[in-house]
């Protein structure tokens, strides 16, 4: 299943112009700061309709995830420590200053209870997303989706922080866009 699950990301990651040396993703979006590198594209709603209707979810339970912003983020840890990341820590930035926080895995998580989301779809559905904690070893690596919040129009720009044995540190990446597909 995890292997079908990383598959499926890969189809969903697109194409740009930053390939991941480990998965072959081509990001459109990429920033290394330090010896940390985050990726990102951005998923359209049609793609996550279909990845998740052939999980189990139905088409009107997974609506609400599909139509938010959402992207496929990657993380690497090219350092020789151990570094951790916490998505409620990541804020997009929009032109106007406005910040959004990435929606949590688990704020989802009670969405589908309510839908009545069936057990099998719900581990799709945890499996697939970038998770809130990560404890990365030397080169380590990551990849999931998210969503934010709330829509930003136009380009904004994420900040996501991590910490690693010298402190906390924050990768940008600059001029992010929702799909609109």
């Amino acid at each position: 299943m995890k292997a079908r699950l990383l598959a499926a990301l890969v189809l969903l990651a697109g194409v740009g112009p930053s390939a991941h040396a480990d998965t072959g993703i081509e990001w459109r979006h990429r920033a290394t700061q330090g010896a940390v590198t985050l990726a990102a594209n951005p998923l359209g709603t049609a793609s996550r309709t279909a990845f998740y209707v052939g999980r189990g979810f139905s088409a009107a339970a997974i609506r609400p995830y599909a139509q938010a912003c959402g992207f496929s983020f990657g993380i690497q840890n090219g350092g020789a420590g151990t570094l951790s990341t916490r998505l409620a820590d990541w804020r997009a930035i929009g032109v106007d200053g406005r910040a959004v926080r990435l929606r949590l895995p688990v704020e989802w998580d009670l969405q589908w209870v309510r839908a009545q989301v069936p057990e099998a779809a719900l581990i799709a559905f945890r499996w697939a997303q970038f998770q809130a904690e990560n404890i990365f070893e030397a080169g380590d690596w990551i990849m999931g989706m998210a969503t934010l919040e709330a829509p930003l129009s136009g380009h904004f720009r994420l900040i996501a922080r991590y910490h690693d044995e010298k402190g906390d540190h924050e990768i940008v990446l600059d001029k992010l866009a929702c799909a609109h597909d």
